[in-house]
């Protein structure tokens, strides 16, 4: 089968004049958790991870992915496929591997949906030098082999998260956004990620397995001196909440319409204040380019500071989460020493999300809770599933990274225990472990001081570096407030 795919895509490459094609882990909103019908990746190639770019061409078939994959993608990766590791790994980049290896008149086609607009202007002047274009293809080649069998849209309807627990009005939104906006001497903002236009609207959606969020864009923009957001989405998912969008000054178009509004419609002659970075080059290419101002993260300034409200859902949600945890640890350890039951990872984690789903204000799971046994531990996003999945054993080390999403808070807690007596290596490493994070959490940042994540992160590193060791992935990250559970800061 996978032979069979790689044909076929192929016979489409050649029809389309390219040497190469590109598959990102992308949908048109550049969301890092994208649908079931966005997993490109996944259909072509096997692998399931949260982050990879493939690149395909007439002999090879390459997968790039961090150091959070490079176990489970050789797992996971289907017959004709290749693993190359990014970052710290010592292997060239898709662009990179690119320069040297294809020659000086090359198409690589690429999906102007899923593709930031800052990706293919600064690939594109790197492969410059060698010939090589990057060449949009309206049609996406992994999609018409997929055909029929590739799953559908959902058009579940949104909800409203009320201002009691978001402690933010969508006025209030709306007019500190349109006074950063015209601080950049713009006179609209396009917003093209969902969990942006989410916090924005104080709505939250059903389209991307947990994460509240329903595919749209937004342009909040000024007229009559009013401030106003046109949200550009399915109708349909709409119909429930038309007095609310209606009183919020929030205008419903058909989801395909912004291309035509921001290149021949009413925001054809505005200045718009875009994020290149997570605006997909299709959008981009509908605006003006004499109209564009970039302003990476605008939202993102106002989003990821918290207030009051919310810092307040934050610890009572985590209170009842850690209630629900430490519930479920209970019964493991009962289970697993006291009765010495059979329980599978799998289990476990059907387990947990009962304990969960127990308190208060509960709306699901954060992401698809981790619990391994032994060596599965290893796998940083390891996923049980029914059909595979080990017992769990109290004489290893059994890790579980879970979450929930509760109408007043996210949350994302990992915990390492051994039922058992661990080795000495073990009790070492996590006491490692645990000394980098108490020295983190206990830093103290002056004020006026320019530092970064980065400047801090060596801190929970450093009982790890003395003896060698090290780990392929961050140390923390933002938490969503009832959205994404990874947010930046990261």
């Amino acid at each position: 089968k996978m032979s069979e795919k790689l044909t076929k895509i192929r016979a489409l490459m050649t029809d389309h004049g390219l040497a190469a094609y590109l598959v990102p882990h992308n949908d048109p909103h550049m969301s890092e958790y994208i649908s079931e019908r966005d997993e490109r990746i996944k259909f072509i190639s096997g692998f399931s991870g949260s982050a990879g770019i493939c690149l395909i061409t007439h002999e090879f078939a390459f997968m790039w992915t961090d150091g959070r994959y490079w176990t489970q993608a050789p797992i996971e990766l289907e017959e004709g496929w290749e693993l190359k590791k990014m970052r710290q790994g010592n292997d060239p980049l898709w662009f990179e591997w690119s320069k040297t290896n294809l020659k000086e008149g090359d198409f690589i086609g690429f999906d102007p949906y899923l593709v930031p607009q800052s990706t293919i202007e600064e690939r594109q002047k790197y492969l410059d030098p060698a010939g090589i274009k990057l060449k949009e293809v309206e049609t996406n080649l992994v999609d018409a082999v997929w055909g029929s069998d590739q799953p559908e849209w959902s058009i579940t309807c949104v909800s409203i998260h009320h201002e009691e627990f978001t402690g933010r009005s969508v006025i209030y939104n709306m007019t500190e956004v349109m006074t950063k906006v015209e601080e950049r001497k713009g006179e609209a903002i396009l917003i093209t990620k969902l969990d942006e236009i989410a916090w924005l609207t104080n709505l939250r959606g059903q389209d991307i397995s947990y994460n509240p969020l329903f595919f749209s864009y937004a342009v909040v923009y000024k007229k009559d001196d009013v401030i106003r957001t046109r949200l550009y989405i399915e109708q349909l998912k709409t119909k429930n909440v038309e007095e609310y969008i209606k009183d919020n000054n929030i205008e419903v178009a058909p989801y395909g319409q912004v291309f035509e509004d921001l290149s021949a419609g009413d925001f054809k002659d505005l200045k718009i204040v875009i994020d290149a970075n997570d605006c997909n080059f299709k959008v981009y290419s509908s605006i003006n380019k004499d109209n564009v101002i970039n302003a990476p993260d605008l939202i993102g300034e106002i989003k990821f500071v918290k207030n009051e409200t919310q810092i307040k859902g934050y610890r009572s949600s985590q209170i009842r989460d850690a209630v629900a945890l430490v519930k479920f640890f209970s019964w493991l350890e009962t289970q697993l020493v006291d009765k010495n039951a059979q329980i599978t990872e799998y289990e476990g984690c059907l387990e947990l999300e009962k304990f969960r789903s127990s308190q208060d204000l509960f709306m699901g799971l954060s992401f698809a809770t981790i619990l391994s046994t032994g060596s599965n531990g290893a796998i940083i996003h390891y996923h049980p599933t029914k059909e595979k999945s080990a017992v769990l054993n109290p004489k290893e080390v059994i890790l579980c990274d879970s979450g929930g999403h509760y109408l007043d808070g996210t949350t994302d807690t990992t915990r390492t225990m051994h039922f058992t007596e661990p080795t000495d290596f073990q009790r070492e490493m996590y006491t490692r472990v645990l000394k980098g994070n108490l020295d983190l959490e206990r830093v103290k940042i002056p004020d006026k001081g320019r530092y970064t994540q980065i400047d801090i992160d060596v801190l929970a590193r450093v009982p790890l570096w003395q003896v060698g060791l090290d780990y392929n992935h961050g140390t923390g990250h933002g938490v969503g407030h009832f959205l994404n559970v990874h947010e930046g800061p990261y």
